[in-house]
Formats: C-alpha cells, sequence, structure tokens
C-alpha cells in the first residue's frame, strides 16, 4: 500500500504546481493591466497639462491685447519709453486695407513671427514679450510639472481678424517653446482661433457734425466736410437747423445749403440710447466696461488729465469723461495717426489753441457751445441732444481719422466656431 500513497502525493504535487503557474499568469496579466492603466493615465495627465497651457496662453493672449499697458521684455507692465503694449509689439495695422498682420524678426535671413511664451514655474508662470528674437525662457530645475506655451499670429483674409496660434507643452522643449534648450516633451497641443475686433467706433458719421435732436446755434462755428467719403455733409440733424453766422465748407460745386441735412427722420427715430449704439456699436454701460477703456472724472480745467489718461504716445486712446469736459490754453490732443475718442456725460467746453484729433462724442441732453472759442476738432462731433449757444468751434471732418477708430481701436474677442485643436 506505501508505493500507492507516494504516486497519490505526486500527482497532488503536480496539480499544485500547475495552479500556482495558473496563479502567476493570472497575477502577471492582472499587473500588466494595472501599468498599461499607470502608463495610460499618465501620458492623459501630460496631455491634459499641454492642452491646457495652451488654453491659458489664448485666454492671456486675449487679455493682453485688450491691455494698452506697455510692457516690458518680461511682459510686465514697464514705465520705459522705448516699451509697447501687447498688441502693437506683436500686432501690425494695415491701413489700406484694415487689416492685422504679425510683426516679425530676421532670423538668419528668414522672416519669422515674432512669439511670446510662458513656463509654469513653482512660484507662478515667468513670460517673455522678445521685440525681437526668441523668447527667452529656462526650463524651471526640479521633479515638478512645469507646463509652457508659445504664442504666434497669423494674418487672416478679412479685415479686422487675426488668427492666435497657441502650442502648449507639458515642460520647456524646443518643440513648443522657439530657442529652447534641445529636449523631447512627452506631450504637445496646438490650438487656434480666430480674433475678432470690436470697433471702438462701429459706424462712422458722415458729417463733421451729427446732432440727434435740433441745431441753433447762434455762433460763428466753422464747419468743413470737404471729403468725398463724407458725402460732403456739413451738419446732419434730427432736428432743424438754424446757423445764420456759421461759415460752412463742402465739395467743390456742391452749395453750402445743401450740406445741411436737418429733420433727418432716421436719425430722430432713433433716440439717446439707440442712437449711441448705433455709432458706438454697444450700450452705454457695456462700452464704458471695455478693458481699453479709461473712465475720468475731469478736474477743471482738465487737459493736464485728460492727456495723464490718454497716456504717453497716446497708449489709452478711449476716455469715458463722467462730468464736463473743459479744456483751455494751446493743447493737441490726440493726433492724425493716432487719434482719440471722447465720450463726456458732461458739458464740452474748448477753449481757443485747443486742437482735438478724433472723435467727440457728448452725451449731454444739450450741448451748448458758449465758451468754446476757435478750437479745433479734426475727426467729427456727435451730440446726443440739441446744440446750442454762441461758441466759436471750428469742426473739420476727418474720414481717415474716423476710420481709424474704426479699424484700429477697440476690442478683440473671440470668433465664435473658430476654434481648433490640431
Amino acid at each position: 500500500m506505501q508505493p500507492h500513497k507516494q504516486q497519490r502525493g505526486a500527482a497532488t504535487l503536480v496539480v499544485t504546481l500547475v495552479l500556482l503557474f495558473v496563479m502567476s499568469l493570472v497575477v502577471a496579466y492582472t499587473n500588466r493591466n494595472l501599468l498599461y492603466e499607470q502608463k495610460a493615465s499618465a501620458n492623459q495627465y501630460r496631455s491634459t497639462q499641454a492642452f491646457e497651457a495652451a488654453e491659458a496662453g489664448l485666454e492671456w493672449a486675449l487679455a493682453l491685447i485688450n491691455s494698452n499697458e506697455r510692457l516690458g521684455p518680461d511682459c510686465l507692465p514697464s514705465s520705459d519709453a522705448g516699451s509697447a503694449s501687447f498688441r502693437e509689439r506683436y500686432l501690425e495695422y494695415v491701413a489700406a486695407t484694415g487689416s492685422y498682420t504679425p510683426r516679425t524678426w530676421n532670423d538668419a535671413g528668414a522672416s519669422v513671427a515674432l512669439q511670446p511664451g510662458c513656463v509654469r514655474t513653482d512660484t507662478g508662470w515667468a513670460c517673455s514679450c522678445p521685440s525681437g528674437g526668441n523668447p527667452s525662457l529656462a526650463a524651471p530645475v526640479g521633479a515638478g510639472a512645469y507646463p509652457a506655451f508659445a504664442l504666434h499670429f497669423v494674418a487672416a483674409d478679412r479685415a479686422g481678424m487675426v488668427h492666435v496660434v497657441a502650442t502648449g507643452c507639458d515642460r520647456v522643449v524646443a518643440a513648443c517653446i522657439p530657442g529652447a534648450a534641445a529636449g523631447k516633451g512627452d506631450a504637445m497641443a496646438r490650438l487656434q482661433v480666430s480674433l475678432g475686433l470690436l470697433p471702438a467706433l462701429a459706424k462712422p458719421p458722415q458729417a463733421a457734425l451729427t446732432a440727434l435732436a435740433g441745431v441753433t446755434a447762434s455762433g460763428e462755428l466753422r464747419l468743413s466736410n470737404t471729403d468725398s467719403e463724407g458725402a460732403g455733409i456739413t451738419v446732419k440733424a434730427g432736428g432743424g437747423i438754424a446757423m445764420p453766422l456759421a461759415h460752412l465748407s463742402t465739395l467743390p460745386g456742391v452749395p453750402v445749403a445743401a450740406s445741411l441735412a436737418g429733420n433727418d427722420a432716421s436719425l430722430a427715430s432713433l433716440g439717446g440710447d439707440a442712437m449711441f449704439s448705433y455709432f458706438l456699436g454697444l450700450d452705454k454701460v457695456r462700452w464704458q466696461q471695455q478693458p481699453g477703456v479709461h473712465s475720468l472724472a475731469c478736474p477743471d480745467p482738465c487737459e493736464s488729465a485728460l492727456e495723464l489718461a490718454l497716456g504717453p504716445d497716446l497708449t489709452n486712446p478711449l476716455v469715458w469723461v463722467t462730468n464736463d469736459l473743459r479744456l483751455g490754453g494751446a493743447r493737441v490732443i490726440g493726433s492724425p495717426e493716432h487719434p482719440v475718442l471722447l465720450v463726456v456725460e458732461g458739458q464740452v467746453q474748448l477753449s481757443a489753441g485747443v486742437v482735438i484729433h478724433g472723435l467727440i462724442y457728448s452725451l449731454a441732453a444739450r450741448w451748448d457751445t458758449t465758451g468754446s472759442s476757435s478750437a479745433q476738432v479734426h475727426g467729427a462731433v456727435i451730440s446726443n441732444g440739441d446744440v446750442v449757444g454762441d461758441g466759436r468751434p471750428e469742426l473739420f471732418y476727418d474720414a481717415a481719422v474716423l476710420k481709424l477708430l474704426h479699424d484700429n481701436a477697440g476690442t478683440f474677442t473671440r470668433v465664435p466656431g473658430s476654434w481648433r485643436d490640431f
């Protein structure tokens, strides 16, 4: 009987070994799936980092392109006279077409679009906004996650639009940040959106002076519109026009009386709020809340405060005056190349020697020109009510100035449906 028992014990051992082998295979397969899931999860994490970095780059670009603040090479606010805003540094406005093209630099004979970039560090984002050359970003030292992004702009086919492309990586590598040290990132994402300009002046006026109601000025106003794009209209009003002492200049061969467009039914039917939205594109609250609009409570006189609000080199051309605007002394506000748009809640009084290049929009129910003597406005004036008084302002219609306010001043916004994920 003993040999028979040994034979049964050997069979049990064989079965046990087989079961152990099968269990080992099951454990190995399960571990393989676990390792695969871990690897897939890590890849998804790095991919999400790159995607979110690119998305952060788009939001960062949109915020800075709508800011008039001067920036230094580190993308932080700068008081350096040689500094420029983000929009001026990376976009060039083409007046002939009303379009935008990216600014470039010479890279060994090749014209390359300038690219700003940022990297996430242990203390926050560190950015580089070069005005020539590649962005200067060093990879942080450490074992943490340090995603980065770079941006570049692409000209669009339509006026007032531009494409922005953001490339995000899970770390600083040359594939993401031009000029960075050679290396291989684990993940990269590229996003593109189209930005469209919401003009500060949506509908340029046709006349040197536009009034919602009537014009009954008794002063020696000087009104000129010799620009064919303005149809030679000197005054356009929703009510009657009575200016017995006014001096009018219009297109050659056109009677001066024909340059007065009074009792305009379409204009009179707008009403104050609708008229504001018609010309400026937004209601009063939203227009004032645009990031590029500077609100100012004017002292009397206001020229120094206004010049300070406009900023050096007219970096803040859109100003909302919450009270009266009184300018005295010889001052030039704005320029033909950089016009201003002033929305004034109170009265406007311009003394002799004041020259304004741009548009004045008076929100007062009645603009009394009294006190305005020989001041010049090159562009246009719009009144949300009546125009009265014995003042002698000189208004010269300038289509080129108004075109700049329409094409190159305002807020960029994302164009719906333009998002792309490469």
